[in-house]
């Protein structure tokens, strides 16, 4: 039977400036938004020529994704930091940081992407329930390499 929980899932990050070169971990997920989400990639298109022949063709296009973390938590302050360093303003160069996220799922699945930080709050915001409202960092990944998860109960 298919166990589609990810409770208990490890994510760490990497970013040469943006978190002094050290792999950090991140797991402080939210519940009010979804804490890393990958919306569909075209990697393929297709037109009609004028006299009805099929013209396809691959492209190539960055894989984007969000990662949102509890606010006010470690987990925040270091993406924040990854956010801050890449950020250029006047006077202030960006980082240039290609940044490492990997993966791990409770069932083995692992999932490894190189890529840029291309936004995130600026600042802490305020949601109007009161609380502060949940940061989401968004990437561009131009290199992803997964492994599927094993399973250990094929064949029993």
């Amino acid at each position: 039977m298919a166990d589609t929980s990810h409770n208990g899932a490890i994510y760490t990050i990497h970013a040469p400036v943006g978190t002094a070169g050290l792999p950090l971990p991140i797991s402080a997920f939210p519940k009010d938004t979804d804490p890393f989400d990958v919306p569909n990639t075209d990697i393929a298109d297709l037109e009609i020529g004028t006299n009805g022949d099929a013209i396809g063709w691959t492209v190539q296009n960055p894989v984007e994704s969000s990662l949102a973390v509890i606010p006010a938590t470690d987990d925040h302050e270091i993406m924040q930091n990854i956010y801050n360093a890449n950020r250029a303003e006047k006077g202030k160069r960006g980082a240039n940081d290609v940044i490492t996220l990997v993966r791990i799922l409770p069932n083995g699945e692992t999932t490894t992407m190189k890529g840029k930080i291309t936004s995130g709050p600026a600042a802490t915001s305020l949601a109007s329930s009161g609380k502060i409202k949940t940061p989401v960092y968004s990437f561009k990944w131009f290199k992803i390499f997964r492994t599927p998860a094993i399973n250990i109960e094929v064949g029993f």
